[in-house]
């Protein structure tokens, strides 16, 4: 197999992971608090990411470079899961997808100011499209405006600043090491949280079968981040996000047929314009690549 199609494979994997996590998180907040499934979700997820990390690092496992930059991913990345969970628990699955997906816009709209990147005609112009979509979505002028749409943009918003720092760190430090200290740091993070904050909200089933859903949610996070890595090692970041945009009618279809969602005209205009603008900005990226591939090869005759 080749290293383009080890990174299709791995860049599918990824939606699948990642539909499958937001469909068990849907089902277990119907009888546990967020906090609660926080808390396995990293804990149960830290066995198989510590063995990953030592097969390729040995004990350098939780060697950082950039302290700093690693500090900011795990606060931005706790925040941007808590976000996640949230917005599964209040809105639809395919709706809550489509929020999440706009975090790319939002990563063009501020990696001029904390990248230095240069944006053009084109990106603009999908940057607003992308926020077009975004407001017909949340529908922020109506009085129905929801707890869970906000939290929707929020997840977003944290999750356009996490990929800013990961680009950072991806400069400095291996990608199994920044995701161990974050699973880690979050284990410990939230079950504190939980211990101190919220310890009426941490009343666990006798359930076995929740039990099960619990260790399965731990287990898809580890495989969701480990097939987020291995696609960025085989495919180029243009092909690994265009295929992860997959989500998008995976999670609506999932969330049709498992749930009975029904999406409003505006939600699915809305989710169209988000998806419209997130391709574009990829294509300029391949562009913008493409031109820089050649630029070099040129200097390099």
């Amino acid at each position: 197999m080749t290293e383009v199609a080890k990174g299709i494979l791995f860049s599918i994997l990824t939606v699948l992971f990642g539909v499958l996590t937001s469909m068990l998180v849907k089902i277990l907040a119907q009888d546990l608090h967020i906090i609660s499934i926080l808390i396995f979700r990293f804990w149960f997820a830290l066995p198989i990411l510590v063995l990953s990390a030592f097969l390729i690092h040995k004990y350098k496992l939780f060697s950082v470079q950039n302290k700093v930059a690693m500090g900011l991913r795990v606060i931005l990345g706790l925040s941007s899961i808590t976000f996640v969970f949230l917005a599964l628990q209040n809105i639809s699955l395919g709706l809550a997808t489509a929020l999440f997906q706009s975090s790319i816009i939002f990563v063009t709209l501020f990696s001029p100011l904390f990248l230095g990147e240069k944006i053009g005609i084109y990106r603009w112009s999908a940057v607003i499209i992308g926020m077009i979509g975004v407001l017909l979505i949340t529908n922020p002028f109506s009085s129905e405006l929801s707890l869970g749409v906000i939290y929707g943009v929020a997840a977003a918003l944290t999750g356009a600043a996490l990929s800013i720092i990961l680009r950072k760190l991806g400069k400095s430090d291996s990608p199994f090491t920044v995701t161990l200290i974050h699973n880690f740091a979050g284990a410990f993070i939230v079950s504190l949280a939980g211990a101190i904050i919220f310890p009426s909200k941490l009343v666990f089933t006798h359930d076995i079968n929740i039990w099960h859903l619990l260790v399965i949610l731990g287990l898809l996070a580890s495989f969701l981040q480990l097939s987020v890595t291995f696609a960025y090692k085989y495919a180029d970041a243009v092909v690994v996000t265009t295929l992860r945009y997959l989500q998008l009618p995976v999670a609506g279809l999932v969330g049709f047929l498992y749930f009975s969602e029904l999406p409003t005209s505006l939600e699915l205009l809305g989710a169209c314009a988000i998806f419209i603008s997130s391709m574009v900005i990829v294509w300029r990226e391949f562009v913008r690549q493409t031109k820089s591939n050649t630029e070099e090869e040129k200097l390099s005759i």
